[in-house]
């Protein structure tokens, strides 16, 4: 059975709302982010095309749940001259995070480098604009941009196919940062299960095959209601003539031979089986979604012993988020470096996916500890445990929250 267009779109629409769900809750909350003063300002449009950080890192987790793997290459503009950092700052000339999706990774070479394995060539495809029939036109041609190292310097070569179908070279360069050529290439691949070159399945693919599955046997059920929702209509010992045969309505219908018979036949199955199947897969899908979140439990602990939190952490979708975390981080420390600046570092996804709110005799716990005074229950590490549950809001510091207390004026008490 061959899907139609149609059809096709609603199944990969349904796709991607699994990946955009999934993805959410990665970031759910904020990723914890940390560089070092002046830099902070760059992250609010990190590709410069108006998308903050965040926003890229979880475009990046889209791309990474859809088809395995996404790119990140970090580039700078080059000038012709040599400039200092405060001068290229002053020019505009910035660092840039530019995404790569995996169908655009078309090429790519590892080589042993020292004691690492690095990587030593990629190409990538890009759609390169170009001038249209008129002001209003807007078109695109294929062009390849050819990222290696050549004799340990890092080189960057653009090519398009010219009109007799041969590669023609646009552009080279070997980038410097800081003034001085780069020893390796700044793109990093972020996969499932790591940070490399190595090609992961997507995450996801059983869930899509068993949907598409699920799609085939919801097709026969829909076309087994069509074909046997209407009763077909027999007419037993009566043969045909110039007669005509009416089928409802006020009209009659004579036959002449008085043992002729008509009736109508309908099926008296359900298509319990077919039935039976849908609901099967529909709980196959449900299970394979929910492993994105099952606890991948150790020898020495069960489920009782085992906290939310470690549950979190332990799951294939936080694996996937400290991937994320480690490839979004390399790239923001070469960001970093190519603004001239150095400091510690840091991002990280939170692995809270789900909302975990107290229960009642939590919160009566916390607080009468914090009443009591007991060591780790200051107002500020209440407070903080608020959060960490969702009794209380992320983007509001302790001390804000503080002054907000403090402007309530005092509370009114109710008599009974």
């Amino acid at each position: 059975m061959e899907m139609s267009t149609t059809d096709a779109n609603e199944v990969k629409r349904l796709g991607a709302l699994v990946i955009e769900a999934v993805s959410g809750m990665m970031f759910r909350k904020p990723p914890t982010v940390e560089v070092p003063a002046g830099i902070a300002d760059y992250l609010d449009e990190a590709d410069m095309a108006g998308t903050p950080l965040d926003q890229f890192a979880q475009d990046l987790s889209v791309e990474a749940l859809t088809v395995g793997r996404v790119g990140v290459l970090v580039d700078h503009p080059q000038t012709t001259a040599r400039v200092t950092v405060a001068q290229a700052q002053s020019m505009g000339l910035r660092p840039v995070m530019k995404k790569y999706a995996a169908e655009s990774i078309i090429n790519w070479q590892t080589a042993r480098i020292g004691n690492a394995v690095t990587l030593s060539m990629v190409v990538l495809a890009e759609d390169a604009a170009v001038t249209g029939e008129d002001e209003y036109a807007h078109a695109t041609e294929p062009q390849y941009r050819v990222l290696d190292l050549d004799n340990g310097k890092y080189r960057q070569r653009v090519y398009r196919i010219n009109d007799q179908g041969a590669d023609e070279l646009v552009s080279e360069v070997v980038p410097t940062m800081n003034g001085a050529p780069l020893p390796f290439i700044p793109f990093v691949i972020v996969g499932v299960d790591s940070v490399g070159a190595t090609v992961d399945y997507p995450p996801l693919i059983d869930l899509v095959t068993l949907n598409f599955h699920h799609y085939r046997v919801g097709a026969d059920y829909a076309h087994g209601c069509h074909i046997s929702g209407l009763p077909t209509m027999f007419i037993s010992g009566f043969y045909a003539d110039d007669r005509t045969i009416y089928i409802g309505g006020p009209s009659a219908n004579c036959l002449p031979d008085p043992q002729a018979k008509a009736y109508f036949v309908e099926t008296l199955s359900n298509f319990g089986a077919l039935r039976q199947n849908l609901e099967d897969k529909k709980a196959e899908m449900a299970i394979l979604g929910a492993r994105m979140l099952e606890e991948q439990k150790r020898a020495a602990e069960t489920a009782e012993t085992t906290s939310q939190h470690r549950k979190g952490e332990e799951s294939l979708l936080a694996g996937m988020a400290q991937t994320l975390s480690q490839g979004v981080k390399i790239a923001l420390e070469w960001f970093v470096a190519w603004a001239g600046k150095s400091g510690e570092v840091e991002f990280e996804v939170s692995r809270d996916f789900t909302p975990s709110r107290m229960t009642p005799q939590e919160l009566t716990a916390m607080l009468s500890a914090w009443q009591a005074g007991m060591p780790g229950y200051s107002s500020q590490a209440v407070y903080e445990k608020l959060q960490a549950r969702d009794e209380a809001a992320q983007d509001i510091p302790y001390e804000e929250e503080q002054a907000r207390i403090g402007n309530d004026g005092p509370r009114l008490s109710v008599q009974p």
